[in-house]
């Protein structure tokens, strides 16, 4: 059983986990495409609920 660890990389003095990091991208597009054709959020919900996603997963890391 391998045990994969997660790329720690330094962006401008911070560190980021590519991994999570990828992830993360991966839910916001998904997001703003299913966005874009049902048009359930204007622009400012839809900034005010990716900020969201972002602060939440930098409480957990």
């Amino acid at each position: 059983m391998s045990t994969k660890v997660n790329e720690i990389v330094m962006v401008n003095g911070i560190e980021v986990d590519t991994d999570k990091a990828q992830k993360m991208m991966r839910k916001i597009i998904i997001n703003e495409k299913k966005n874009l054709s049902t048009k359930e959020l204007d622009n400012l919900k839809m900034i005010r609920k990716i900020k969201k996603m972002i602060e939440e997963e930098v409480e957990c890391y």
